[in-house]
């Protein structure tokens, strides 16, 4: 078995600005969310890693040590930050750039920089496959437990959608970018007429343990799956990736679809994804309930699946 035994997040959940960190859809517009800066500029992903407070998860892992411990970074791409690293030519200049080095950007070496904060040194690895990257890891927790003697697994994802690159994508796919929007199109996942998603920031870690006395939930299974179509998101109407990833995350967890109850879809609110996981969720279960958090926190992007699935926990209790 493998127990969800400390998690942590912060996301989008209101519209004040909080240590700096832009929350959420004001800042979006890049002229407003320069004028915010009050101390000088630091990336928001490197401040809501800050937020989460790793000293609590590891103070948690010191308390409930383990052997053999595995470090795995979940982010959207490789260049999590979504901007080239900013060197402080003028430090009286009205931007001032408290982050200087470039590499910090790079997922595959913040990786190791937060594994050692941790004081994890068995095992470190990225993954950067956009939205899907957190859930995704998941089938790794799962192999590096059942399979490689593993007996903790910590993982770590982050992610601002406010950076150039993403707002380019989102805004060709008509997303949310300010407040006004909000509040005229109201998008939802279970809306066909206010189809559409917004963006946001957060990050979340949680450590899974192959034992455990008190967790707060079970990882039954993990699977993922691809699909063949030519569309750019690569996501067919008829659901056939969704399907493929939950019959094989049923068989993995040897449960029948009946014994799911619950659903966080991904919800991202456009047309496509909307098709692709109802066509997917009637085919493949029977009776359950879904619910989507985009609509609330904005989507995320890689932190997105296990920052919501922690958000459910709590809802839950």
């Amino acid at each position: 078995m493998i127990y969800l035994t400390h998690y942590s997040h912060r996301s989008t959940e209101d519209t004040t600005v909080i240590d700096d960190i832009p929350w959420p859809q004001q800042v979006h517009m890049l002229p407003d969310t320069l004028n915010r800066i009050k101390s000088g500029m630091v990336y928001p992903p490197h401040r809501l890693v800050d937020s989460l407070d790793l000293s609590k998860t590891k103070a948690f892992m010191d308390d409930n040590t383990s052997q053999k411990t595995g470090f795995i970074f979940a982010a959207g791409s490789q260049n999590w930050a979504g901007a080239s690293g900013r060197y402080d030519r003028n430090p009286e200049a009205q931007l001032h750039y408290e982050c200087k080095l470039p590499f910090l950007t790079l997922t595959n070496i913040y990786a190791g920089r937060i594994a050692s904060i941790l004081g994890i040194g068995d095992y470190v690895s990225t993954d950067a496959s956009a939205c899907a990257s957190s859930l995704k890891v998941l089938m790794e927790v799962q192999n590096l437990i059942n399979n490689f003697g593993f007996d903790r697994v910590v993982v770590l994802t982050v992610e601002d959608s406010i950076n150039n690159s993403t707002l380019e994508f989102f805004g060709e796919a008509q997303a949310c970018l300010t407040l006004e929007d909000d509040k005229k199109i109201a998008p939802s996942a279970f809306d066909d007429t206010n189809y559409g998603f917004h963006v946001g920031q957060g990050a979340a870690i949680a450590v899974f343990d192959k034992k455990a006395t008190n967790p707060h939930a079970v990882l039954h299974g993990a699977y993922t799956a691809a699909e063949l179509n030519d569309n750019p998101l690569g996501q067919r109407e008829d659901g056939m990736g969704y399907q493929k990833a939950i019959l094989g995350a049923l068989e993995v967890a040897k449960m029948q679809p009946d014994s799911v109850k619950l659903v966080k879809t991904h919800g991202t609110g456009t047309k496509v994804n909307n098709v692709a996981e109802k066509s997917a969720l009637l085919a493949t279960l029977q009776d359950f309930v879904a619910t989507s958090y985009k609509p609330r926190i904005g989507h995320t992007v890689a932190a997105s699946g296990l920052l919501e699935t922690c958000l459910l926990l709590d809802d839950l209790k």
